[in-house]
């Protein structure tokens, strides 16, 4: 589902943020933007599987045990995914992908294309996981 807003800046709000152990702090992130922009907010949920190895392993263990819910915040010339990595908020901003939409934090990469996504490390070309979003 997405949800059309309005208003002069994207506030992303730990309240309302996916990841909930950090829903009672109270943070939030502001961007200004222009009046006439338009902000989209759509959240998708997701079930992540590890590739073989252990390095995938130890990925997949920074993510939520069993669904993984993004926020995709969509306003003007800014594109954001937001996730729970680690046990924290972390905000991915859209970087050039071939297809699909990819997205970079600190060293981890979420790269989705229509029903699928993929999540990395940049420190381990052998660690990816493959997700596929849960409907309904």
């Amino acid at each position: 589902m997405i949800r059309k807003l309005t208003g002069a800046a994207i506030a992303l709000t730990a309240m309302t943020a996916v990841a909930s152990a950090h829903a009672e702090t109270g943070d939030s992130l502001s961007i200004p933007l222009s009046s006439s922009t338009d902000i989209h907010r759509q959240t998708v949920s997701y079930n992540c599987k590890a590739k073989k190895g252990a390095s995938s392993a130890k990925l997949r263990a920074v993510l939520p045990e069993k669904i993984v819910k993004v926020s995709y915040i969509n306003a003007g010339d800014i594109s954001l995914a937001v996730l729970p990595v680690d046990g924290k908020t972390q905000v991915f901003t859209d970087v050039i992908a071939a297809s699909g939409a990819k997205y970079a934090a600190a060293e981890y990469v979420w790269w989705s294309k229509g029903d699928d996504a993929m999540f990395s490390s940049e420190m381990d070309a052998s660690a990816m996981l493959t997700c596929h979003e849960i409907k309904g």
